[in-house]
């Protein structure tokens, strides 16, 4: 269509032309006079063809892909160039893209269930204590669901009710909850196979369980026929009644089973058993703030009816927190990821300059050419437009190469995640990982392609074609300002980082109460079925700890309930008998057995820890930590003291020792001393082995296990690990944030030095000619080097002075993910002021030394 076209344009400008022609010649003029005259009548034929074009329509879209393709023609005539543009892209691009797909899949993507904005959790939380968010108990439950109107429904959910799986092969610990009847109707998610389970058989403590897909596939290979099979579970037949769908994995894709919680009368109490996780689903056109008002109300009058529990001091009581599930899941990591998009993000935005300098840089080299065009007619908007054109095909590379290397980039880094990050199974590649790849591709490109485009639209013929070394400050000034924003970003990540690196170091400083180095540590839980009562649980940890300590290598092994550092919680209030006005102390609660201190390397501080002779009916003991020991008896002796349990009719127990301290959820928070029962006397299901070696952990895990096997075949033992590798799990958010944040303010400093030397190069080469003059008039060769080095300090002494001045409110901003510093660490401070300048002289050498390389003799012949 558009050939013919063509085609009957020519042909009718030919046909007037030669009736034209004809004409003049008639009247008696030349055949060559005849021809020029015509011309001069029609006009200019090639406007002519551009204005009949545009009459035609997509001639718009037709300019700017013949742009596009020349642009891509002369990319390939400077190869090196190119190389230089891609590489800048991909890196920023690549890097972009995957943290942007992390934070996507952990915080932005939505949860697998249907109109998953109007699932919420509910909290409790107490205002300006300690608990500031908390979990659920059974009469919350019921309460709630009782007395509120925003909700569908609000079910209940026991996260901590894992099972031994035996029978047909390798016996097993499931992760696994148990969940009130109404679960899948608030999530809104049908079986794959068979039915959940009744509010009856939830009443009724039925033994029948649901199977995640997973869990269906490994263990029992799909069996189609799996429905109303008996598995053994802690030693008592369960029914399969039903099979989740392969997106069903709540709450996190570790449950692979779920069981009917059962709530006897005596669990539905106000003040106990805070162990539950409620999740609710909103009515339609209510809002969380909505739903947040009326639970308040609830809670308020709550706390009238149970003034005990729920009332606090100073008019405060017992809070509703009601907030989105999928930010529930997100707050442990919310703020380091945000961290580390803003990171990436400074990171390209530096790209982005230095692309910018790249492009003027080649607008430069092509000034006269610019300057022809404008002389032969084209507008200062047409030339922007046809450097914007020309760098669509490097947002296309750009998008190729950054998305190759995000996706090569998520390829590995996602197993170095820690192993605590919510909703790892999300983070991949997806249709909105792949637009953002895109459109940052082209934002990029055409924000760095703005200016060199606005300095090409104003480009004059006799300014170019009258060029000398007297214009090239003014033509510098668009580069110098790009440098100076680069060193200003620079500052602020290397900033960012000096904090990270400081909090890192402060918090590697802190004494955990604990020694991790030549420690095993490998969990196990107890089935009632084969052992019912306390004394034979007791009992098996004893002879398992016999054998164990026979082992050669081992120095010493315990049990205890819940490791240090495990972040799982055991608390309650305790009293002490000397301390009347004392009341409730909020206290951390252990079980241990002998051998457990040692193994740990937790200190004795005063009087004994527990031994053999601590039975089951002989007199009850305990022990305090020396935290609590000072907040409550000072420097007098507490031996032989009494305390305990903060309810009513609990048994005193007497003080027979004072252990360290040890922190239980993080090395930066410390949140409450600890009190230890002996096993033999508060005996607990679930138990963690603690074996102190000589050689390193790993090399007796095997022998460790061993021995348990012999001691029960079908005893699953799991989340086997060294102490030191629990530590290192306390470390890995934090860990992660200063690895990436430092890793992008060293990858920022390369790229600002690199946009440096290239201006601090280019000027140096465009004033040759004033330094051979500077020369020839008596100037010295250090006068040179210091004009060069005067204009790289410059300009780094301004970004180090803008940037100092956004480091404040970004170190404001990062001040609850930092630790042991201030968000105006002195420290931090100096590092970008020391390091940018001395690596920025480093960088300007070079141009320097040929500076000084001026021929004053070439220079004047020149002139």
């Amino acid at each position: 269509m558009r050939e013919q076209e063509e085609r009957e344009l020519e042909e009718e400008l030919s046909a007037h032309l030669a009736i034209e022609t004809r004409q003049r010649i008639e009247r008696g003029q030349s055949a060559d006079a005849a021809e020029t005259g015509a011309r001069l009548v029609l006009g200019n034929l090639g406007k002519i063809r551009e204005e009949t074009r545009e009459t035609w329509g997509w001639t718009g879209m037709e300019a700017i892909l013949n742009d596009i393709w020349y642009g891509w023609r002369v990319m390939r005539k400077a190869p090196v160039w190119t190389s230089v543009v891609a590489l800048t892209l991909v890196l920023g691009i690549g890097l972009s893209t995957a943290i942007f797909s992390v934070v996507y899949g952990v915080m932005l993507n939505p949860l697998p269930y249907p109109e998953p904005g109007r699932l919420i959790t509910l909290w409790n939380s107490a205002p300006g204590g300690v608990y500031q968010r908390f979990n659920a108990n059974a009469l919350n439950w019921t309460v709630w669901r009782a007395r509120s109107h925003s909700f569908e429904d609000i079910a209940l959910v026991r996260l901590i009710a894992n099972y031994n799986l035996t029978g047909d092969g390798k016996p097993e610990r499931l992760q696994a909850a148990r969940t009130s009847w109404n679960l899948p109707h608030v999530l809104r998610v049908e079986p794959l196979m068979g039915r959940v389970f009744t509010e009856k058989e939830q009443n009724s403590d039925a033994h029948v369980a649901v199977l995640s897909y997973y869990l269906w596939q490994r263990r029992f290979g799909g069996d189609p026929n799996i429905l109303g099979r008996k598995i053994p579970l802690n030693g008592a037949a369960y029914e399969v009644i039903g099979v989740m769908p392969a997106n069903y994995r709540f709450p996190t894709p570790q449950f692979e089973l779920w069981t009917p919680l059962y709530l006897p009368p005596d669990e539905i109490q106000p003040g106990l058993n805070y162990n539950y996780m409620a999740v609710g689903r909103l009515k339609t056109g209510v809002t969380v703030p909505q739903a947040q008002a009326e639970m308040s109300g609830i809670m308020r009058q709550f706390a009238q009816e149970h003034p005990q529990t729920n009332r606090l001091s100073k008019g405060k009581f017992v809070e509703a927190i009601v907030e989105p599930l999928l930010d529930g899941y997100t707050l442990p990591v919310r703020g380091a990821l945000w961290v580390l998009l803003a990171a990436v993000g400074c990171l390209l935005l530096i790209g982005c300059f230095n692309l910018s300098i790249l492009l003027l840089a080649r607008a430069s080299s092509r000034a006269k050419e610019i300057a022809v065009r404008a002389a032969l007619g084209a507008s200062g908007g047409r030339l922007r437009r046809q450097m914007l054109a020309e760098v669509i095909p490097l947002s296309i590379l750009g998008a190729i190469g950054g998305i190759a290397l995000a996706w090569l980039l998520l390829k590995s880094a996602v197993q170095l995640l820690p192993a605590t990050m919510p909703r790892i199974e999300s983070i991949g590649f997806n249709v909105p990982v792949l637009v953002f790849a895109i459109a940052i591709s082209l934002l990029v490109v055409i924000v760095a392609a703005l200016l060199p485009a606005r300095v090409a639209g104003r480009t004059q013929m006799a300014g170019t074609m009258q060029h000398s070394s007297r214009s090239v400050a003014g033509r510098t000034r668009a580069r110098s300002l790009l440098v100076t924003a680069q060193v200003a970003i620079t500052v602020v990540l290397l900033f960012g980082g000096a904090l990270f690196v400081r909090s890192l170091s402060a918090v590697l400083k802190v004494n955990p109460g604990f020694t991790t180095q030549g420690v095993l540590t490998m969990h196990l839980a107890v089935t009632r079925a084969k052992h019912p009562q306390d004394r034979q649980v007791a009992e098996f940890y004893e002879r398992i700890l016999e054998r164990v300590r026979s082992l050669s290598g081992v120095v010493a092994a315990g049990f205890v309930n819940r490791l240090p550092l495990s972040g799982v919680s055991q608390t309650g209030g305790v009293n002490i008998e000397e301390r009347p006005e004392m009341q409730s102390l909020d206290t951390d609660w252990r079980s241990a057995t002998p051998g457990y201190f040692e193994a740990a390397g937790i200190p004795l501080k005063r009087g004994r820890l527990f031994s053999s002779y601590d039975r089951p009916d002989s007199p009850l003991v305990g022990l305090i930590d020396d935290q609590l020991a000072h907040k409550v008896f000072g420097d007098a002796d507490p031996i032989g003291k009494r305390f305990r349990i903060a309810i009513a009719d609990q048994p005193w127990v007497e003080i027979i020792g004072v252990v360290g301290h040890i922190l239980n959820d993080t090395l930066e928070k410390d949140v409450r001393p600890q009190v230890y029962w002996p096993e033999t006397q508060r005996t607990q299901d679930r138990a963690a082995l603690v074996v102190r070696t000589m050689a390193r952990p790993e090399t007796l895990t095997a022998a460790v296990m061993e021995q348990i096997r012999k001691e029960d075949p079908d005893q699953p033992v799991y989340d086997v690990r060294s102490m030191q590798e629990w530590m290192s799990q306390t470390l890995s958010t934090r860990n992660l944030m200063t690895q990436v944040v430092t890793f992008f303010g060293a990858a920022s400093l390369v790229l600002a030095v690199l946009g440096l030397y290239g201006v601090v190069s280019y000027t140096a080469g465009q004033r040759m000619r004033e330094f051979g003059i500077r020369m020839a008039l008596g100037a010295g060769l250090g006068h040179v080097r210091r004009l060069v080095l005067g204009q790289a300090g410059r300009l780094v002494v301004c970004g180090c002075a803008l940037g100092l001045a956004l480091a404040w409110p970004a170190g404001r901003a990062l001040r609850s993910l930092l630790y042991g510093v201030t968000s105006s660490d002195g420290v931090a401070m100096i590092v970008a002021p020391v390091v940018l300048p001395v690596v920025a002289l480093l960088a300007s050498l070079g141009p320097a030394r040929r500076a000084t390389r001026a021929d004053p003799a070439s220079t004047l012949r020149a002139e």
